[in-house]
């Protein structure tokens, strides 16, 4: 086995344990490549980040003639998604998507990206993500051990709960929210009357159905991919935040990689990325239709800006961390025609 293998592939204790305990269930090519990449992720093998793995795994093995794979552990195998990151700036995992808000505690210029409500639909969320600023958030993260290749398609998030439609804030009041581990999602439920705390997400479905959380949040499609319509009947559609997911890479490994392969990897990325939001709107839509038991309530301008009203502190707050001029150019990109 050469170096560069034994680098990628074999990095401390983390990996050995990996490939002993769950690469039965992992994603590997048929003849084994020379460089394979480990990927890791919190999402279900169904999610559009597990297929968009898929895809980058047939792309650079088509274009390196076998030479460069993806190995995918999905559903938390790795540990959550902070434990994916703390991984990556480790060097004991080549690759992760991950959502925005985690890694906000490790870069705090991301919460930039936590405003609520501040994109109106997907065109929005994509002039900021793929313009000046976006770009800026992927490089910046280089400071803290961490590549960032691309933002992938996680989903405008919804409000999901078991007791009762929810229409306005009061609908809210003293219900227990699940969130990420995020100041700012945190403090958004908080402004609304709800009663929110963290928890990991491989950790959320049994928190639901036994009854610890009332609520939480997430994209449509992740919610059916997870199967919370098992233990969540009702879903208000609030479009409250625009959920990216980050595809980071450990600078270690692409260090590891030629020129001509780093170039290849970013062709690749860039190919899967386009190809993986366009998965992710099927997504919800396919969702959507596919949950009769679920009561899927559409909220009315006057209705979503009885929420947005109450955001003035959550926005300062964000202000605070990411700074209020990254903040400003969010919002004017967001709000640009």
């Amino acid at each position: 086995m050469g170096l560069k293998k034994l680098g990628v592939t074999l990095r401390g204790v983390m990996a050995v344990g990996a490939i002993l305990g769950v690469v039965a269930t992992a994603s590997v090519a048929q003849a084994e490549p020379e460089i394979m990449l480990r990927a890791g992720h919190s999402s279900a093998v169904t999610s559009t980040g597990h297929k968009a793995f898929e895809l980058l795994d047939q792309r650079l093995q088509e274009r390196t003639n076998g030479r460069i794979g993806v190995q995918i552990f999905p559903n938390s195998q790795l540990g959550g998604e902070r434990e994916l990151v703390e991984s990556i700036q480790l060097g004991n995992l080549d690759m992760a998507f991950v959502s925005s808000a985690p890694v906000a505690s490790f870069d705090s210029r991301l919460f930039a990206l936590d405003l609520p409500f501040v994109f109106k639909d997907r065109d929005a969320a994509f002039r900021v993500l793929d313009g000046a600023v976006g770009q800026e958030l992927l490089g910046g993260l280089t400071n803290v051990g961490l590549v960032g290749l691309a933002f992938w398609e996680n989903g405008f998030r919804q409000l999901t709960n078991s007791k009762q439609v929810i229409r306005t804030p009061s609908d809210l009041e003293g219900m227990k929210i699940r969130t990420m581990e995020n100041e700012v999602h945190i403090g958004t439920w908080r402004a609304v009357g709800a009663n929110p705390s963290p928890l990991a997400f491989s950790e959320l479905f049994t928190a639901l159905q036994q009854g610890t959380f009332d609520a939480a949040e997430s994209p449509i499609n992740l919610f059916y991919d997870m199967k919370f319509n098992e233990v969540q009947k009702y879903i208000s559609k609030t479009n409250h935040l625009y959920g990216a997911w980050l595809l980071l890479m450990s600078p270690d490994t692409l260090a590891m990689l030629s020129d001509e392969d780093q170039a290849i990897l970013k062709e690749a990325v860039a190919e899967t990325t386009a190809e993986q939001r366009r998965l992710a709107v099927e997504a919800d839509a396919k969702a959507e239709s596919v949950m009769p038991e679920v009561t899927i309530t559409e909220l009315t301008p006057e209705e979503l800006k009885a929420f947005s009203d109450l955001m003035t502190p959550v926005y300062d707050l964000v202000r605070d961390k990411a700074g209020a001029d990254l903040v400003n150019r969010v919002i004017e990109a967001a709000q640009a025609e």
